[in-house]
């Protein structure tokens, strides 16, 4: 299955739309949101409706209620994604941690055998090489016992 199609499908579950993303010059030109917005839309939407005779009020009513019924169906949607991607992003931090220590357990296994079995050595080559050049805390110049 596409990947894009099974991101509509998500978002047709989640009830929400998958529009194309904005670049970043749309995104600025976006007003940003101000402390306590969410109350005072409410009244200013209340203080439209209480003022029906002034021109235009009506249309700013309206949007403002749009805006603020999009606003309370989209913050629990991406909520529930927010602690989703917080999961996933964190079994993703375990699996790459498993993959690091069979890196490391499997070095350290090369230079236990390298006196042994200098085939070992010379096969692994490639992985210590690796691993000394990324090693964690490592200096420039420190002897780890990696040759």
């Amino acid at each position: 299955m596409p990947q894009n199609n099974l991101t509509e499908q998500i978002a047709q579950l989640l009830g929400v739309e998958f529009p194309p993303s904005l670049d970043p010059s749309a995104i600025k030109s976006l007003q940003k949101a101000l402390p306590g917005y969410k109350a005072v839309a409410d009244d200013a939407a209340r203080f439209c409706q209480n003022h029906t005779d002034a021109p235009r009020l009506d249309e700013v009513r309206t949007s403002l209620e749009q805006g603020l019924a999009d606003v309370a169906r989209l913050e629990p949607v991406e909520h529930l994604l927010q602690q989703l991607y917080l999961s996933i992003y964190h079994q993703h931090l375990r699996a790459t941690a498993k993959c690091m220590e069979g890196l490391y357990d499997t070095t350290r296994r090369i230079r236990d055998f390298a006196e042994a079995f200098p085939e070992i050595k010379e096969e692994g080559q490639p992985l210590l090489d690796f691993m000394k050049a990324f090693r964690p805390g490592r200096k420039k110049g420190e002897y780890d016992g990696v040759e």
